[in-house]
């Protein structure tokens, strides 16, 4: 049996949110919950019915929105159980090795 990961506390805040898209996310953990098919809820969470995207936003505002951060956080983490993409590895993102620094002219 897949094991369900519980969501972060963060984002179980609904603050912020408007009655449409705290609907949506209670659709979204239903899913999330039932361990649904990982393109599926890909389609669901990030589609062009998506409240997510309904409003004219920034790239910036949608990468903060309380909405997608959840959405976003169910969908990678069912991807991991699913084995649809790989674990992040513990200390990987402080220890990646980055590119060089552009000198400047």
């Amino acid at each position: 049996m897949v094991k369900q990961t519980i969501l972060k506390d963060k984002y179980k805040n609904e603050a912020g949110l408007n009655e449409e898209e705290r609907a949506y996310l209670k659709r979204g953990r239903a899913m999330f919950a039932q361990n649904a098919d990982w393109l599926e809820f890909e389609s669901f969470a990030f589609g062009m019915r998506s409240p997510v995207f309904s409003k004219t936003r920034t790239h910036r505002k949608i990468l903060e929105n309380p909405l997608y951060l959840a959405l976003r956080d169910m969908w990678l983490q069912l991807g991991v159980q699913q084995g649809r993409i790989a674990a992040p590895e513990k200390g990987a993102a402080k220890n990646a090795p980055r590119g060089k620094a552009r000198r400047r002219r």
